[in-house]
């Protein structure tokens, strides 16, 4: 029986490692095999622009050879994948040659994608990974600036131009509807350094040039401004441009009393008589005479100066209509005083004669004939329309410093009347009322001129509180959360511009006082200090 056993311990023994033996070898010639079976790719990375394409070569390697094999791509990008065309297996040689076409526009530097390819064989999954950087194709660009001056006094406006033009199909022409960015320094003398006074961006028109107007008034030394023009790199497109930049310097010299004459503009009822004309502006033309400024004289054949009116034909006629006259009396008057037509000026507006001078200012070149009673605010354009040329030829271009005394850029209640103008006896009907109408609250003069102003002329706002009030109740327009009531005539804050600065006198009506309509201008110190301290 012990025999048996050992027999049986001894044959045990011989075919467990007959099995290792067996496994061993089967393991190794398996791991042969593996070894042998390869997938390989050529290039195994690239980098080409948008548009273009590249032959992706690769190899199944096996020992003995194989027969084809089915092969599956996948492209993964952080854009626009592109396409891929390849034959749907390997030949008898385990060769496949695939073409990979760039897509045709990119928008980054460098867009990365990645192409895999995939086999399957003997039930093994095999991969080749190609690594590649797509890069856009950019144009060359370059850009100029012109100006219409080079040399400025404060407060005058200046234009300036930029062009930009593109290389494209071997030659250069202009770039359409791009954006321009604008950017201004400036520097006083004595200062260390340049800081920055603005930016704004423009489109370019078909031509590629883009048309900014500069405006700069708060200077009290010779001052050195550096505008820049930026065309940043633009891969948005069809067509992808490189960036380019010009700078342009500009020379500002401070504002002297005499350098632009003043205009002064009444308002609805200010040609009523000479009496009252001489009422209005005597003590503020004397007070700027003194101070060296010079009043612009609407007749130089008679002694004096002469102020400017309206005439009585132009009675039934809306405020655009009217600022249109008033703008061709002024560019008549400054070629009478010896002055260019484009002269830059200042203008003093009390009352309707603000608004004139802010139709001016904002709407410059606006074509005025005729009124559109259908409009309504939020329709498209204006209510005032015309025949297809330009009627006001004075523009903000040529505006430094605006007036608004007493003008109602808010409106006034509805109701205005002859009992309310008889409140203060010395207002009168005029001959016309026709603009009564475009200074009533929300009126659609008004709204389409909105409440802001415009950005390349300085205003300033003064209101008068008489404590007399208008409307049923005092209004706070500016949105300090103090209400006032009215100069007897024009609520006290209707006068106030969006971010504008507004001057409001308290006190009583003439003969009492000097914060009442018709005074403001007429007598009141403090307004008249007002309009020295910021005419320089």
């Amino acid at each position: 029986m012990k025999n048996i056993w050992k027999i049986f311990a001894v044959v045990s023994i011989i075919l467990f490692c007959i099995i290792l033996i067996l496994a061993y070898n089967w393991a190794n010639e398996s791991g042969k095999e593996k070894a042998k079976t390869s997938l390989e790719v050529s290039p195994s990375s690239f980098s080409i622009y948008e548009g273009d394409s590249i032959n992706i070569s690769i190899h199944l390697k096996v020992e003995n050879g194989i027969p084809a094999v089915p092969v599956e791509w996948d492209v993964v990008a952080s854009g626009d994948t592109g396409e891929i065309f390849s034959p749907s297996e390997t030949d008898s040689f385990g060769n496949l040659t695939a073409i990979y076409y760039a897509p045709n526009d990119v928008d980054v530097m460098n867009q990365s994608v990645t192409l895999i390819a995939t086999i399957i064989w003997n039930g093994e999954k095999f991969n080749a990974v190609v690594n590649g950087v797509i890069h856009p194709i950019l144009h060359e660009t370059t850009i100029s600036i012109s100006s219409t001056k080079k040399k400025m006094i404060a407060g005058e406006t200046t234009h300036m131009k930029a062009k930009i033009i593109g290389f494209v199909d071997k030659k250069w022409q202009p770039l359409v509807n791009e954006t321009i960015k604008w950017t201004f320094f400036g520097k006083e003398e004595g200062e260390p350094g340049y800081k920055k006074l603005g930016e704004k961006k423009e489109k370019t028109n078909q031509l590629g040039i883009c048309d900014t107007p500069f405006f700069i008034s708060d200077v009290d030394k010779n001052t050195t401004v550096i505008a820049t023009a930026q065309f940043e790199e633009n891969l948005s497109g069809d067509i992808d441009y490189m960036g380019c930049s010009s700078t342009f310097y500009l020379s500002v010299t401070p504002k002297k009393p005499g350098d632009f004459p003043v205009v002064l503009i009444h308002g609805w009822i200010g040609s009523v008589s000479d009496w009252l004309i001489n009422v209005t502006w005597w003590n503020i033309t004397q007070k700027l005479l003194q101070h060296g400024y010079k009043v612009l004289d609407f007749d130089v054949s008679k002694p004096g100066i002469q102020y400017l009116t309206y005439e009585p034909s132009w009675q039934e006629h809306h405020i655009p209509w009217i600022a249109a006259e008033v703008s061709r009396k002024i560019r008549d008057a400054l070629v009478l005083n010896g002055y260019p037509p484009n002269q830059t000026i200042d203008i003093i507006g009390h009352s309707m004669g603000g608004l004139i001078a802010r139709f001016m200012a904002e709407h410059g070149g606006a074509d005025v004939n005729f009124w559109n009673e259908s409009w309504e605010p939020g329709d498209k354009g204006y209510p005032w329309y015309g025949d297809g040329y330009p009627d006001v030829c004075i523009t903000g271009d040529q505006i430094d410093d605006l007036f608004l005394i007493g003008t109602p850029c808010h409106g006034v209640p509805p109701g205005i009347n002859e009992s309310i103008l008889s409140i203060i006896g010395y207002l009168y009907f005029p001959w016309w009322i026709g603009q009564v109408p475009d200074m009533i609250y929300h009126s659609k003069f008004l709204e389409a001129m909105g409440y802001e102003g415009c950005d390349i002329a300085d205003y300033y706002s003064v209101g008068g509180d008489i404590g007399f009030i208008l409307g049923g109740e005092p209004v706070d327009f500016d949105g300090d959360g103090i209400a006032h009531t009215s100069d007897g005539l024009c609520p006290t804050e209707s006068p106030y511009l969006e971010g504008k600065p507004l001057l409001i006198i308290i006190g009583k009506a003439w003969p009492k006082g000097d914060a009442d309509h018709m005074s403001l201008i007429a007598i009141n110190k403090e307004v008249h200090e007002y309009i020295l301290k910021h005419l320089t």
